[in-house]
């Protein structure tokens, strides 16, 4: 499994998910598998929990 098909694979639920868990389940390069996703025109959305932690999400339809 490629590591935009795990990245997918997570945030398809269309809920919230810490860098953490992304770099357990993705890897630590997860940020570039997410501009990949972007670039073939994925909708992932990304805001600050805390003062150094991020969350993100993919909108899907109906979950917005």
């Amino acid at each position: 499994m490629t590591t935009l098909e795990k990245l997918m694979q997570v945030l398809s639920d269309g809920n919230w998910h810490s860098t953490k868990e992304l770099v357990q389940e993705v890897g630590h390069r997860f940020p570039a598998t997410i501009y990949r996703a972007k670039q073939k025109g994925d909708r992932i959305e990304k805001h600050r929990v805390d003062r150094n932690q991020f969350e993100y999400r993919l909108l899907v339809a109906g979950k917005i």
